[in-house]
């Protein structure tokens, strides 16, 4: 059965609750777990199939990933949580403790191997894949779920970060699960989903911390219940909070006995200064600069110039700095870059909004080409950005100039190959956005439908500048359950008509 707008609560919840319906007998038990195991199955043949046929070494392929590496050996090796290559080892506070504890436990098992990383990240991405099942079935009914579950299983940018040593293919996973244990809270009550939903989003802040102002909604969604009625809605609320907290306390702890504060990470000290703030630069000047390039770093450099002049830093190698003098540092750093950004709020919140709407322009279809051909997309010596240049004349009124760049520059000079993974991707993208948004008016109940579009909207928004398809991944599955979610209401209501 598929609940959509013409799906009363009332009905979802006496079909669904566990403690009222009867088992269904053990051979219907038995047929039940054919469609999660193939399910599996496939989601493990297609990811091994990427992983036997990429080039090796592609786990480094990230500046990331190295840090990740890093932290990993130095607390195996050293005991000290550490990205430095080499001595003196000073204790890290920009990235969050549990994706490089997963790294060192896979290390402490097989080594400094990278690969036997990405064959766990396989079986980590396949129980993603089933518990997008059980959410679309808890949401939707099975056809709901083995929809969603198929189509992230066959989702190729899944595939491809498995074998990158990323926090992405874990915090996806967690993300999920948080979603789930939420969904079920919200449609039975029960407290123990609360606990597993408090558990699931402390992992997932461990593993990722731009998310850790996302459970505030969540509890604030909760204090709605309560207001409306549902009393035993704070125990839930209670619950999760708690549950977060004490799960975080020991790295507040550590960062103050090592740094002599209390803070969770500088992830965002970093990123204001070394993302926001550049980006926002380059659109003052009116340059288009790229991420990490040349110029970008160039940027960045005339921040921290500023910084030393204006605090008096001394001309010492930064290696010879010690822990805390780093960070007095980065605080310093923070503190010229947010009154620079006070300065330019309109370009701040534009330059930001701009880089993020910007990443959902099709990227994928370069990296595809390259991996099955062996020649770069760049090598074909087309325009890079038609699809931005053609919305920029669109924007302008130039429907004509719009379709000359579309279809002349690209459509016509592209090999069959290459133009088909261009053109997939494009309608890919474009239809998924708009029954996305179907999706979303039509899942019911409406909390959960708004729920889902916050959990979307924050996790891909707050990397602003260097948002992409790798920022995106972790929602993948939430978004292709608001697009099934679309197509089976269509499909439902149709079957109505014509009954």
């Amino acid at each position: 059965m598929l609940y959509c707008m013409h799906c009363t609560y009332h009905d979802r919840c006496s079909m669904m609750d566990e403690n009222i319906l009867p088992s269904p007998p053990r051979p219907a038990r038995l047929r039940r777990l054919w469609t999660p195991l193939l399910l599996l199955l496939l989601a493990v043949g297609v990811r091994g199939w990427y992983f036997a046929t990429a080039p090796h070494g592609m786990q480094f392929t990230h500046v990331d990933a190295q840090g990740y590496h890093w932290l990993a050996r130095n607390l195996l090796e050293h005991g000290v949580y550490s990205m430095n290559t080499e001595p003196p080892l000073r204790a890290d506070n920009v990235r969050a403790p549990l994706y490089p504890l997963f790294v060192a436990a896979n290390y402490a098992i097989a080594g400094p191997a990278p690969d036997f990383v990405a064959l766990i990240h396989i079986l980590i991405d396949a129980l993603t894949v089933i518990v997008a099942f059980r959410l679309g079935c808890c949401l939707g009914g099975q056809r709901v779920g083995r929809l969603t579950g198929l189509l992230y299983a066959l989702n190729p940018s899944s595939w491809r970060f498995c074998n990158e040593l990323l926090t992405e293919i874990l915090f996806g996973f967690l993300l999920t699960t948080a979603v789930w244990m939420f969904a079920r809270y919200i449609l039975r009550g029960r407290d123990r989903d609360a606990l597993r939903c408090g558990v699931a989003f402390g992992c997932a802040i461990l593993c990722k911390p731009n998310i850790q102002f996302l459970p505030l909604a969540l509890l604030l969604i909760l204090i709605h219940g309560v207001t409306t009625g549902r009393r035993r809605w704070w125990r839930g609320a209670a619950l999760m909070a708690g549950v977060i907290g004490v799960m975080l306390a020991p790295w507040f702890i550590r960062n103050r006995v090592v740094f002599g504060e209390w803070f969770y990470t500088r992830t965002f000290d970093d990123n204001l200064a070394h993302v926001s703030a550049v980006a926002m630069l380059a659109r003052l000047r009116g340059e288009a600069v790229a991420p990490w390039s040349t110029r970008w770093e160039e940027l960045y450099a005339e921040i921290v110039g500023e910084t030393a002049v204006r605090y008096g830093w001394e001309s010492v190698p930064e290696a010879t700095l010690s822990t805390r003098a780093r960070d007095a540092r980065l605080q310093q750093l923070k503190a010229v870059t947010g009154k620079l950004l006070r300065a330019h709020p309109m370009a701040f919140l534009v330059s930001h909004t701009r880089w993020w709407l910007w990443s959902f322009v099709p990227q994928e279809h370069k990296f595809w080409y390259t991996h099955l051909t062996g020649q770069s997309w760049e090598a074909l010596a087309v325009p890079g950005d038609v699809f931005g240049a053609a919305l920029k004349s669109l924007a302008q009124g130039q429907v004509a100039a719009a379709w000359d760049q579309v279809v002349g520059e690209r459509w016509r000079a592209l090999p069959p190959l290459a133009l088909g993974l261009w053109a997939g991707w494009g309608a890919m993208y474009a239809l998924g956005g708009v029954l996305a948004a179907v999706g979303a008016w039509r899942l019911r109940p409406r909390l959960l439908s708004l729920f889902l579009l916050a959990v979307i909207f924050y996790v891909t928004f707050i990397p602003g500048p260097i948002s992409q398809i790798r920022f995106r991944l972790p929602v993948i599955p939430l978004i292709l359950l608001l697009i099934v979610t679309a197509v089976s209401c269509t499909a439902r209501r149709g079957v109505g008509t014509r009954d």
